[in-house]
């Protein structure tokens, strides 16, 4: 009888292995080499990576779950969740829904099928790659992606990605209009934080001479002979930041409101449409079930869903103001990687190329 394949004895975690590309840079022949540098450096981002390694999964089991669960309901009952959720928390991710509208007008249909084909050759690829890792070609019992360097195994996963995209150019073309789109809609929101930036220094502008007025004399005092020539820098230092705070403010509290609104009225659409999907309003020969319905009655002749999804965005609009647009606990730790997007997108808002644009 031949003698059986060796069973893989040893094959390295998914951190193992992502701590061999941290030592990389560590190799002899590096771009620049600074051993210390990168010896300080590796186990801070080997924590990291650590860190990751626990939060990563939970947070998509449990997404993976939520998107379970979401997809199961009827449509209407979906626009209901996302209304109140929209209607009750979209000033904590107002760069986010800005985003989200400038996308939409930006071409939905076309941006959802450029995403489908991007995720799809992902998912192509680290199923491929879940498949070499368990590759043993020597057959010595160790997985082949462990026997590597930590370059041999960058050379080898980036080959593996390479051929397993099958049309390099449809994903090319779809990558690059997501990129334009991207940068679009970023050019786009830049625009309009500028343009709240220029109108708050504007303000501080007019209320400048009274301010200093009021203040220069006691700040000078304080200040004492030698600083005081810093004191008009000071107050219009301040005043620049106090009114560029507002107007940040202001511009949350509309994003807010804008939310609210929307949330509101898609909670109420969803509402009464599922509501008339049960014939809750009328019965099968088309009469009304309450006295208060006419023959016929719709949602769409009437304002009552009007008058609902609008009361609903006034009691979600005030409870963002009196939460000071921040997710209560526990939403702020379950929403917290969508936290971590909607900060990265204001910063790429608020930084160009220049500076911060405050």
């Amino acid at each position: 009888l031949d003698e059986a394949a060796p069973v893989l004895k040893r094959r390295s975690s998914e951190s193992a292995r992502l701590a061999k590309f941290v030592r990389t840079t560590s190799e002899p022949g590096a771009i620049g080499d600074r051993p210390r540098t990168r010896q300080a450096i590796e186990p801070a981002v080997s924590g990291l990576i650590a860190v990751l390694r626990v939060l990563l999964p939970l947070y998509w089991k449990m997404y993976a779950f939520g998107y379970s669960v979401l997809s199961k309901l009827p449509t209407n009952a979906m626009r209901m969740v996302f209304g109140a959720a929209l209607c009750l928390f979209g000033g904590h991710f107002f760069a986010s829904v800005a985003a989200i509208e400038a996308f939409r007008i930006f071409g939905w249909e076309q941006l959802r099928h450029h995403v489908g084909i991007v995720v799809a050759e992902a998912q192509s690829v680290a199923d491929a790659s879940r498949k070499d890792n368990d590759v043993d070609a020597d057959e010595n019992g160790v997985a082949d992606v462990d026997e590597m360097t930590s370059r041999e195994l960058l050379r080898h996963k980036t080959a593996l990605a390479m051929s397993t995209v099958k049309d390099p150019q449809r994903l090319q073309a779809a990558a690059g209009f997501l990129w334009a789109a991207y940068v679009s809609v970023l050019a786009t929101l830049r625009l309009e934080f500028a343009r709240t930036i220029s109108l708050a220094l504007a303000c501080a502008e007019m209320f400048e001479f009274p301010i200093t007025r009021c203040f220069l004399p006691g700040l000078v005092a304080l200040l004492g002979p030698d600083l005081q020539h810093w004191g008009t820098t000071i107050i219009q230092s301040a005043l620049a930041l106090v009114t560029t705070l507002v107007a940040i403010w202001l511009q949350t509290a509309i994003s807010a409101f804008y939310a609210a609104v929307r949330g509101g009225r898609m909670f109420a659409e969803g509402l009464f449409a599922l509501m008339e999907e049960h014939g809750l309003f009328t019965d099968a020969k088309g009469l009304p079930k309450l006295p208060c319905f006419k023959e016929g009655w719709s949602p769409e002749d009437s304002t009552l869903d009007e008058v609902v999804g609008f009361t609903l965005a006034g009691c979600g609009f005030l409870y963002q103001v009196t939460t000071g647009f921040e997710l209560p606990f526990p939403l702020n730790l379950v929403f917290l990687p969508l936290t971590a997007v909607e900060w990265l997108l204001r910063w790429q808002i608020y930084v160009t190329d220049e500076g911060l644009l405050i």
